[in-house]
C-alpha cells in the first residue's frame, strides 16, 4: 500500500497470484481491521521493530514496509496506518499491481 506522497505504508503478508485476489484481500482488510490484533516486535533479521497486523486465525495479513531503529517511531507508524485504515478511505491509498 502506498500513500498519495509515494512512501509505502504497508506491504502484504501474503502472496496473491493476481492482482483481483490483492485488491479483494485489501478490501477485508479495510472493513476488517478493527477485529484485528497488531502491534509491534522485533524485526526478524533483529536490526530494529517493526508492526504487523492478525487476522482472526492469527496469521499476519499486514506488515510494515521497513524496519524501524526506535520501537516509539515504529508505534507511531503503526497507530497512523490504523488511523488511514479507520479514514474510511477519506486518505487515498493504492495497491500498486506487479
Amino acid at each position: 500500500m502506498i500513500a498519495q506522497n509515494g512512501r509505502v505504508v504497508a506491504v502484504s503478508a501474503e502472496v496473491f497470484h493476481d492482482y483481483a485476489a490483492c485488491r479483494d484481500a485489501f478490501g477485508v482488510l479495510c472493513t476488517g481491521h478493527a477485529d484485528m490484533a497488531g502491534g509491534v516486535q522485533h524485526a526478524p533479521d533483529g536490526t530494529g521493530w517493526m508492526w504487523l497486523l492478525r487476522d482472526a486465525e492469527g496469521a499476519a495479513t499486514a506488515v510494515s514496509g521497513r524496519a524501524y531503529e526506535r520501537h516509539s517511531t515504529c508505534r507511531s507508524a503503526y497507530e497512523r496506518f490504523r488511523a488511514l485504515l479507520d479514514s474510511d478511505g477519506e486518505v487515498l491509498l493504492s495497491i500498486t499491481p506487479p
